[in-house]
This record gives structure tokens, sequence and C-alpha cells, in this order.
């Protein structure tokens, strides 16, 4: 199996159908509408008549795609996407993963203060961290947000022996 057919059938798990029905619906509505067959449509976007066709019939699309055939269409994509959805997230946050988002923010919030202006080891960051929220988190998850900043030239880091020091920018 190549690369592409593995990542269309992780897209194809989590297509909502309802909502690309809908939009297809919507959009071959408004082509009967302005009197326009899906050729004209696929002449006016340069898209296969195919490729008009599926988004009608609610196949999976790209957003540029939908984009086009809306310009096209004469209605602006926001017009067409007014339509009445649950609005849910397929799935939760794990508390974990919600706890470590909020680790980012705060070590962000960190470097905004100037916090950073010193040299700082991961334990010096951890222990403020704990002092500041009353937490109890593992020095790992700080260590690896603070060498994304660093990677991102956020934060400076640099080697004293086996320590990384984080400073600001």
């Amino acid at each position: 199996m190549s690369l592409n057919e593995f990542v269309n059938l992780g897209m194809a798990r989590y297509k909502n159908e309802t909502a690309l029905k809908t939009l297809g619906l919507r959009i071959k509505a408004y082509r009967i509408k302005a009197q326009l067959e899906i050729l004209d449509l696929a002449v006016m976007t340069g898209f296969s008549y195919n490729a008009i066709s599926d988004i009608e019939n609610g196949s999976e699309t790209s957003i540029s795609y939908f984009i086009e055939v809306c310009f096209a269409l004469g209605i602006h994509p926001k017009e067409m996407m007014d339509i009445e959805f649950e609005v849910k997230s397929k799935n939760s946050l794990t508390p974990d993963r919600m706890e470590k988002s909020r680790l980012t923010q705060r070590i962000r919030a960190l470097i905004q203060s100037g916090y950073f202006k010193d040299p700082r080891s991961t334990s010096d960051v951890t222990k403020n961290l704990t002092e500041i929220y009353k937490l109890d988190f593992e020095s790992k998850n700080v260590s690896v947000i603070l060498a994304r900043f660093a990677t991102t030239n956020t934060l400076i880091a640099t080697k004293k022996g086996i320590r990384n020091l984080y400073s600001a920018k």
C-alpha cells in the first residue's frame, strides 16, 4: 500500500459524511438556481467534471476546491457554510494532554515575563512552576516544552555539562 493510499484510508475514516452531503446538496442547489451545468462549473473552476460531481455528491474534497466552487457560483464560502451543525469535537482531550497544553501556556507566560533573561535549567523552571501553580508534574514534560521553544527560536539552549540552560532570545 502506498503512502497516498494509506493517507486516503485514514482521511476516509474521519470524514463527516453528514456535513459533506449537506454542503454538496447546497452547492448543487446553487448551481441549479444559477442555471449552470456541472460542465459549466468545471470550465469556470478548471476542475474536472468528476471533481465537481464528487463535491455535489458529498465526497471528500479539499478546502481549496470548495472555495473555488463557491467563487464560481458567486457565493462567499462562509455563506455556503451557514448550516446548523452539532458543534462537537470527535474526541475529548485527555486530562494528561490538557495539562501539557496548560504547561506550555504557563512556560510561554514565563518567557513573556522576562523570567528567562537569566539562563534557567529545566529543574529551575519546574521548581518555579510548582511554586506558582502548586501542581505536581514531571520535569520531563517541562524539558520537552523548553526544547520545543528552543527549536522555534523563542529560547536559546546552551549546554552546561550535561544540562541544557535556556535563556531569552
